[in-house]
């Protein structure tokens, strides 16, 4: 499930002023580490503050001792790109995202803990969360819709602190139909509710699993939820109905690790 590398070599693109744009960045010292740290597939040029200290100057050179372009920037015209956010003096222009297929998370052979499939999750903070803790929990891959969803975009990146980097993601035209390919593959399709469902003490004790998370507003779409084997709602002692996404996640990828 290799990514292609990007071409490094090509020239970031420009504002029609000859500004970098920065709708394509990940910034700060530990976002553009963690890529570093994950061979720098994703970069296609690091920009580094001229007058910025040791860390940001350490990591500007092992990028270059990767291979990578590396391009220094007056300390206006940094601070003219980072528009008062927190870049720390460093900032790594990123190529576009390269998804896998389906058949690559599902097939034998491949890695058999878990997936994640989103239905229609637009908040890229939550798709960050959820990303970086899929890494943490060690799932095989994400599988997310091509509508109605944010995709892997630099602000999901930075919100992953890497996890991005580390989790394989397929795209696909139907959520539904996937997930019955899922359930055809061996996997039992794990729906998550806000009521109605087993509580997580009670999924199954045997895998694959694949863990289905709604929207952040709507939940499950009906022909998702009715692709799905079993419904699992996290129990509230309290008043409060529902959860973050990305806290609901972090809670049942942990119950999905302890079976």
């Amino acid at each position: 499930m290799n990514r292609r590398r990007p071409d490094t070599k090509k020239r970031a693109s420009n504002t029609s002023d000859g500004r970098q744009k920065s709708d394509d960045l990940a910034y700060g010292i530990h976002a553009v580490q963690e890529l570093l740290n994950e061979g720098g597939q994703q970069i296609r040029q690091v920009l580094v503050d001229s007058g910025a200290g040791v860390g940001p100057a350490k990591l500007a050179q092992q990028a270059k001792d990767m291979g990578l372009e590396v391009r220094v920037l007056p300390s206006k015209a940094f601070g003219d790109l980072a528009k008062g956010r927190p870049f720390q003096g460093i900032a790594a222009k990123l190529a576009p995202f390269e998804y896998v297929d389906l058949d690559q998370l599902i097939a034998p052979g491949q890695s058999r803990s878990f997936l994640v499939a989103l239905d229609q999750v637009q908040d890229p903070q939550n798709f960050g969360s959820i990303l970086r803790t899929a890494a943490f929990f060690g799932a095989a891959g994400v599988i997310i819709p091509q509508d109605r969803q944010v995709f892997v975009t630099p602000a999901v990146i930075r919100a992953s602190a890497g996890g991005a980097m580390k989790v394989p993601v397929a795209k696909v035209v139907n959520l539904a139909r996937a997930l019955r390919a899922c359930t055809d593959a061996g996997f039992t399709v794990i729906g998550a509710a806000a009521a109605g469902g087993v509580t997580p003490s009670k999924l199954p004790s045997e895998g694959p699993f694949v863990l289905v998370l709604g929207s952040e507003g709507a939940g499950l779409r009906r022909l998702v939820q009715e692709s799905c084997q079993v419904l699992v709602t996290i129990p509230s002692p309290g008043e409060f109905e529902s959860l973050n996404v990305g806290v609901a996640a972090g809670i049942l990828m942990s119950a999905l690790v302890d079976h």
